[in-house]
């Protein structure tokens, strides 16, 4: 991440442990998790992520890459 936080394996591990230290998201689901973190790279870095899939995978893979497209994240 850009704060220095390294995430390890899978797009949904990822995606979860970045839920894990996230203020306020502790009953969202997975998909829900992920629209928040959509929402508010738009609100706050003006950032559309165009994130897609119709399952928990596909939509956590998508994120990932998303935020490494736009440099909100880097792969190690």
């Amino acid at each position: 991440m850009r704060d220095g936080r390294v995430f390890q394996g899978t797009a949904v591990q990822i995606v979860k442990g970045m839920q894990d230290i996230a203020f306020g998201v502790e009953r969202l689901s997975l998909p829900e998790y992920v629209d928040w973190v959509v929402a508010n790279a738009l609100r706050v870095e003006s950032i559309a992520l165009r994130v897609h899939g119709e399952t928990n995978e596909a939509k956590a893979a998508s994120l990932v890459d998303e935020m490494v497209r736009e440099g909100l994240a880097t792969r190690g």
